[in-house]
């Protein structure tokens, strides 16, 4: 890969880490056995599946980390 396609794949993973991240927010705090609520909830309703959504979104959190770490050691490396 080169860098610009490194800097564009970080990016993209960090895009998704939000977006998977913001639905895991909303997952654990307005789902609960019942269904989908309005309604704000301090405990979650079903944290074994919040926890796995929280994982997936952290994956590609660290992701875009490694490849925007790999990027600037690209950067110094070609000079």
């Amino acid at each position: 890969m080169n860098k610009k396609q490194l800097l564009k794949f970080s990016l993209i993973c960090l895009i998704i880490a939000i977006v998977v991240l913001a639905f895991n927010f909303y997952f654990f705090h307005f789902v609960t056995k019942e269904g989908f609520t309005l309604t704000f909830h301090r405990e979650a309703g079903k944290p074994f599946i919040a926890n796995m959504i929280g994982q997936f979104g952290t994956m590609f959190l660290f992701a875009s980390a490694i490849s925007f770490i790999i990027y600037l050691i690209k950067d110094k490396e070609d000079k």
